[in-house]
């Protein structure tokens, strides 16, 4: 595989990453050796019980593996697959989707494979890490169908069909009968108002009558 597929590869696995979770590639800090002991004890305390402390813990350990493969962006993939996933669990804790952790433990497997097997030929690194993003892209959907129901599901806000108490009854009697007498009011003053204008009315007609004779 030459140099310039490796960069095509290592790019479409990292825009696939950053797509699923919008993570940002950090700066390598090489170390000179490494272990998966922490980082295996961290995905299989996480199997037994997900607390805040295991999965700060896969994080921790899935960065500091990072630096030692920056030229295998294969592993160095599914390092981020981990560390992302870390991070989604412990940001939704229970709410987080039910095939996240076995997503964890898929992925630390592949890992596993990766490292350990000196027999696997490039193209077989390849298909376990395609399998991989293929089972990141179906989580997704997955995660955003979820959404959408939760979002769909939401009640509208409740109609109130209780009974009105007894001051809330006094208090619209009160108003009813307020709103009569203004209405009452209303309609006196009309009334004067028509009877004062009729006045006027024939005093006009008077006083013409007066200055034509």
């Amino acid at each position: 595989m030459d140099k310039s597929a490796k960069t095509k590869l290592a790019s479409d696995i990292e825009n696939r990453l950053d797509d699923f979770f919008g993570e940002q590639r950090p700066a390598p800090s090489a170390t000179a050796s490494y272990s998966l002991e922490k980082l295996k004890s961290a995905v299989l305390s996480i199997d037994w019980e997900i607390t805040d402390a295991c999965l700060t813990d896969l994080i921790d350990q899935s960065e500091a593996l990072l630096p030692h493969f920056e030229t295998d962006p294969i592993t160095h993939a599914l390092l981020r697959m981990l560390r992302a996933l870390g991070r989604y669990i412990r940001k939704r804790k229970a709410r987080s989707h039910q095939d996240a952790i076995k997503r964890v433990m898929s992925v630390f497997s592949s890992l596993e494979t990766l490292i350990n097997d000196k027999q696997l030929d490039e193209g077989q690194r390849k298909r376990i890490v395609a399998r991989e993003i293929q089972a990141f892209k179906k989580l997704k959907e997955q995660i955003e169908n979820q959404r959408a129901v939760k979002y769909a599901a939401v009640p509208a806000a409740p109609h109130d069909e209780r009974e009105p108490t007894q001051n809330e009854l006094s208090a619209l009697l009160e108003h009813q009968k307020f709103k009569q007498a203004m209405q009452a009011v209303e309609e006196r003053l009309s009334a004067e108002v028509k009877e004062l204008k009729a006045k006027v009315d024939t005093l006009q007609n008077e006083l013409k009558t007066i200055r034509r004779s």
